[in-house]
């Protein structure tokens, strides 16, 4: 069923206030699944309201708090608060404390899935500073060549200011995400062969035994690489669990870095642009009708369904509803 973007809205705002969420966190936390749907990331959308709901409905929680500081570097304890809430202020800091010193590091322990990293470095974008982040969370991945999970699907995001296209890389290192083993089983499909393991070790393409399986490196060895090396510095340096158990004290490495600490606004954002240019301009493959910037599609189809609506499944808007 499709649904604009206003009511899309106030449901999620509505179902989380109905677990005594406060209005002001609701709202960030819609705001940040919202944007999922919007460009296109169903996995990391509205199919992540009952599992946030019910777990803010546990308790445990505490204030989200600064607990170390050294030159540049910040340390927040998260609370055991939804990691969308910590995520997001944990990046507030960092823009902020950037802007007054040129770079900031923002480490954070104690949280949980924060969900689409790419809206997190686009705060970043949008406030003309360069944002990067790293999280880790519970054990999905298995080190090349193994077939159980050991490592989390730990995305890494960047975003750049310019003045024309948004550049905006958000990527994971699992070849298949959770959120997609969600869809499969909403929608009752296979997965593509080769990307995941069930409990015993051995291939599967069914998205339920992946999910309780395990999933491969994407890139081989190469992703296995970056896998690891997020988990250290989003695991081991910030004080979180050096592997995660299922929602419990995730991890995020934060780094900001305003542009002017090294040459001027304008020049870096003209640079910018100048690259994206030359990019869109290199000779194509036969068959290739046009060069994409990362971050470019999603915000296309943000556009489309900021006019149009979003569409959501019609057993999830009963089950919110």
């Amino acid at each position: 069923m499709h649904i604009s973007v206003a009511d899309a809205r106030e449901l999620a705002e509505t179902f989380l206030i109905k677990s005594e969420m406060s209005e002001t966190d609701a709202a960030i936390i819609a705001d940040i699944l919202l944007e999922a749907e919007l460009r296109g990331r169903k996995t990391h959308g509205f199919i992540r309201l009952t599992g946030i709901k019910n777990r803010y409905e546990q308790d445990g929680r505490t204030e989200i708090q600064v607990d170390m500081e050294a030159g540049m570097c910040v340390r927040m304890d998260g609370g055991n608060q939804p990691g969308y809430l910590v995520a997001y202020r944990a990046m507030e800091l960092a823009i902020e404390r950037a802007r007054r010193n040129g770079a900031s590091i923002v480490g954070v322990y104690n949280t949980s899935h924060c969900g689409m990293a790419g809206y997190y470095v686009d705060m970043a974008r949008k406030a003309d500073v360069v944002g990067l982040l790293f999280a880790d969370c519970l054990p999905r991945i298995t080190p090349e060549g193994g077939t159980e999970a050991l490592l989390g699907t730990n995305p890494i995001a960047v975003g750049i200011p310019s003045n024309t296209v948004p550049l905006l890389f958000d990527m994971s290192t699992a070849a298949i995400t959770n959120g997609d083993l969600l869809v499969a089983m909403q929608d009752g499909i296979a997965i593509p062969e080769g990307l995941a393991f069930d409990t015993t070790g051995e291939s599967t393409t069914n998205a339920d035994a992946a999910l309780k399986g395990s999933v491969r490196p994407f890139g081989g060895h190469k992703g296995f690489g970056l896998a690891l090396v997020t988990q250290t510095l989003a695991g081991v340096l910030v004080n979180a669990a050096t592997i995660p158990p299922p929602g419990t004290n995730y991890g995020l490495l934060i780094i900001v870095i305003d542009p002017t600490s090294f040459v001027p606004l304008a020049q870096f954002k003209t640079e910018v642009d100048r690259l994206i240019a030359r990019v869109k301009e290199n000779r194509r493959e036969s068959g290739i009708t046009e060069i994409l910037i990362p971050g470019e599609r999603a915000y296309r189809q943000r556009t489309v369904h900021l006019a149009e609506g979003i569409y959501l499944d019609d057993t999830l808007l009963s089950q919110l509803t």
